[in-house]
């Protein structure tokens, strides 16, 4: 093979993993501010969305009755949890108008949730790999000044991009999140959540807010690694 070719192949593999670490990084960027849910709480009307399913709810009722900080509080509960191998999920409990304590969530729930803070651990892991494998490759290619062909890498980085953003815009967010669920939760275990029978989905407004918060992870790791791509660019002259 054209060792021409085999230099950019690597160069390649080391872009593909500065752009995974970069959206890696804008995501652990989130986690601190709750990835904005108090933003996206008033943004998506999230209070109107739990005043109007948190009475229909089958099995806990009195969440509507909470305020906004309480809410919010809640929320940043959940986050703390699958950040922390699933602890504490649990403990998480409300008290109602009437001085009832109650738990925000359901057995079935908990697993769920337990199963998000599993694959947080491995995305972590992932991350971690990418940004050393980014690292590694970025001062090695550059310290053997290996040029960059600029062309053919935007071409293919565009063109691997173009192809996430087709699939998106033929099958739709919607069925490609559900679509990702089945392919990475267990087949026993229920993802999928009616606002009349979980808090935790009316309290999301799932799959809106996961939307909102893809759309901002996205958009930081991408001028993220825009800053990436400017300091190689300056680099390698």
């Amino acid at each position: 093979m054209n060792a021409s070719v085999v230099k950019q192949a690597i160069w390649f593999v080391v872009l593909i993993s500065a752009l995974l670490a970069a959206l890696a990084t804008g995501w652990m960027l989130h986690k601190p501010a709750d990835y904005g849910y108090s933003f996206w709480y008033d943004q998506m009307d999230i209070r109107g969305h739990i005043d109007k399913y948190g009475p229909k709810n089958r099995y806990i009722r009195g969440f509507d009755d909470l305020s906004r900080e309480q809410h919010l509080e809640l929320f940043g509960g959940i986050v703390d949890a699958v950040h922390n191998q699933g602890r504490g999920l649990a403990e998480l409990e409300f008290t109602d108008d009437r001085g009832r304590t109650k738990p925000l969530l359901r057995e079935p729930e908990i697993v769920h949730l337990q199963d998000v803070a599993n694959l947080i651990d491995v995305l972590s892991v992932a991350g971690a790999v990418s940004l050393l494998i980014a690292a590694i490759g970025t001062f090695m290619l550059v310290r053997r000044r290996v040029v960059i062909q600029w062309k053919q890498q935007g071409l293919l980085l565009g063109g691997l991009l173009a192809a996430v953003g087709l699939v998106l815009l033929i099958a739709g967010p919607t069925a490609v999140f559900y679509q990702l669920h089945i392919w990475i939760f267990p087949d026993d275990h229920q993802w999928f959540f009616y606002y009349q029978e979980s808090l935790m989905s009316t309290m999301m407004k799932a799959p809106d807010l996961f939307g909102g918060i893809g759309a901002t992870i996205g958009g930081l790791g991408i001028v993220i690694f825009g800053l990436y791509l400017l300091l190689v660019s300056r680099l390698v002259r």
